[in-house]
């Protein structure tokens, strides 16, 4: 089943990503940029499965208030980890933002258990596309 984003937000500009970047000291890996530029949050719906994907701006949950949330004021999920979606049944979804093998793999965090779980080796796979430019 093709995967598809709707109820996404208002476009964004790359300025608004490099924003995000500078306020968190973050990067963001650049095939997730080229996904926000195209689609800026919305609702994925892979496999009959609808994930929540956090806004850059706009919309009701940004990735700056999950950032916010999960990493400064909960202290829940590590730096490394970027949340940008949360799955059906609330799991917080990751992409690995730090170098090494891990960077770009896809984690999850369990709302029950903070321990990351390794879910698919990138972004192109956990949306079951070959590239950004299918969607």
């Amino acid at each position: 089943m093709k995967t598809t984003i709707t109820e996404y937000e208002k476009r964004i500009t790359i300025k608004d990503i490099q924003q995000i970047e500078e306020s968190f000291d973050i990067v963001i890996p650049e095939n997730l940029k080229k996904l926000y530029l195209k689609y800026n949050g919305g609702i994925i719906d892979i496999d009959n499965e609808s994930y929540d994907f956090d806004s850059i701006k706009y919309g009701m949950t940004t990735i700056e208030e999950s950032i916010d949330s999960l990493q400064i004021t909960e202290q829940h999920i590590t730096k490394e980890y970027l949340p940008f979606a949360t799955s059906p049944v609330g799991h917080i979804v990751c992409i690995y933002t730090a170098a090494g093998k891990r960077k770009g793999q896809i984690f999850l965090f369990r709302y029950d258990e903070l321990e990351p779980i390794f879910y698919n080796n990138s972004l192109e796979e956990f949306l079951n596309i070959k590239s950004i430019d299918d969607l």
